[in-house]
């Protein structure tokens, strides 16, 4: 598929990142914008919840410690009240939660950090390809 034709797609869907740390929030969102997709941005699960309230994301990536509603709870909130929104768990915490339980729990994809930019890209684009070949 050309550059422009993915850009297009990808223009087609919403992400919300969600990340108490504004730095590595702040490059995840720049991944994501120049990719092409629509993005904003939550600084913990709380707020994640609010945007979603208010509009539909397609995909949400959240780090798992967070102040306030954490990445797991923010995970299991939107696998119950917003199930056709796919979760992509980031964490550095390798003893706090493991692939395993992020998936169990509803996650679509898990990453750890450090992370490489085109691992985001790869896992966004699967999770995409994914939701269109299912119809969404």
């Amino acid at each position: 598929m050309a550059i422009s034709s993915l850009r297009s797609v990808r223009s087609e869907y919403r992400v919300l990142v969600v990340d108490d740390e504004q730095f590595l929030r702040q490059i995840l969102v720049r991944i994501v914008k120049r990719d092409g997709y629509q993005v904003e941005e939550a600084a913990n699960g709380r707020e994640a919840l609010e945007k979603m309230a208010q509009k539909h994301f397609d995909l949400v990536i959240t780090d798992i410690k967070m102040p306030e509603i954490d990445g797991m709870e923010l995970l299991a909130r939107v696998a119950e009240e917003y199930p056709d929104s796919q979760v992509v768990v980031i964490t550095s915490h390798s003893g706090e939660v493991s692939s395993r339980e992020a998936i169990a729990g509803g996650a679509s994809h898990f990453i750890s950090k450090p992370f490489k930019n085109v691992e985001i890209t790869h896992t966004l684009d699967s999770l995409i390809a994914r939701k269109k070949q299912v119809g969404q």
